[in-house]
């Protein structure tokens, strides 16, 4: 059986010898095209694709490279527009001229806005076409305005200090005589005063009166300075005005309340269109219905 499959093998080679020799030289030379050409185009085709491939990559790269990396604030309060975006943009600037496909500068991105003052608690910051990122955060808010010497310096209602140093501006009320240093900014500053003079503004700032208090003074907070006196006083924008409130917000004894003291300016602002009943200086601390004159 061996042998015969052999020889079959043999005859199937000689076979093919033969059909072969058996072609003139115009009908080799068909076949032999016939099964070049083919191949040929096969081998076109797919350098075609290699190529086009290849030149798609690099012009891929090259529109990547001309990109330039934008930072849009998606939830940034219309107030803090001014205030804050500069440095938020400042924070990121060396960031943004890494390649910005770059999967790790989102998460870098994210660290560093985390650390200005500016911004509570940050949510995301994503990639999007064409080289633009989204931030989005929870962002502290002026609250009032603190001077220190010379310096005015703007905190959040927490008392945290916000980036930056002012001129003094009346679209905040003013907290004066804290007596701890300034904090860096994204700290908070520490002190029962300043936190006193916050409760005060706080308290102030749903009513029709409040535009006239200019300040809140602390510089007698506890006494510290004179225990016969009043411990928190109000400036009002007339020159030289005092409107003398008391002890500190929660800190009252035999004194009135800040309810009462409200509603003392409540009713001298009601009849007269002013906190302060037209007089240079006035104490509410004292009696629960009606303010009195300092002799």
């Amino acid at each position: 059986m061996a042998r015969k499959s052999k020889r079959k093998r043999r005859v199937r080679k000689t076979a093919r010898r033969g059909w072969w020799a058996s072609l003139d030289e115009r009908q080799r030379r068909r076949v032999v095209l016939g099964s070049v050409i083919p191949l040929v185009g096969v081998a076109v085709v797919y350098g075609g694709w290699l190529l086009a491939n290849r030149v798609e990559a690099q012009v891929e790269r090259m529109l990547l490279a001309r990109v330039t990396p934008s930072l849009e604030f998606v939830d940034l309060p219309a107030e803090l527009v001014d205030l804050a975006e500069g440095d938020l943009r400042e924070s990121v600037a060396d960031l943004l001229q890494r390649d910005w496909t770059d999967d790790q500068l989102c998460r870098d991105m994210a660290a560093r806005f985390a650390t200005v003052g500016w911004v509570q608690q940050v949510h995301f910051v994503r990639r999007t076409s064409e080289g633009r990122f989204e931030v989005s955060c929870r962002y502290r808010s002026p609250f009032a305005m603190v001077q220190q010497g010379n310096e005015f310096l703007l905190v959040d209602a927490g008392g945290v200090r916000l980036p930056g140093n002012y001129r003094y501006d009346s679209a905040w009320q003013l907290i004066q005589g804290v007596a701890r240093p300034v904090p860096p900014s994204g700290n908070q500053w520490e002190g029962q005063d300043l936190q006193a003079g916050l409760a005060v503004i706080a308290a102030l700032a749903a009513e029709p009166f409040a535009g006239q208090i200019t300040a809140v003074l602390v510089d007698n907070h506890d006494g510290r300075a004179d225990p016969k006196a009043g411990h928190l006083e109000l400036a009002t924008d007339r020159a030289g005005g005092r409107i003398r409130w008391g002890s500190a917000p929660g800190a009252e004894l035999e004194e009135n309340g800040v309810e009462r003291k409200l509603a003392i300016l409540r009713e001298n602002f009601r009849q007269t269109g002013r906190a302060d009943a037209r007089h240079p200086v006035i104490d509410i601390s004292t009696f629960p219905d009606r303010f009195t004159i300092p002799g």
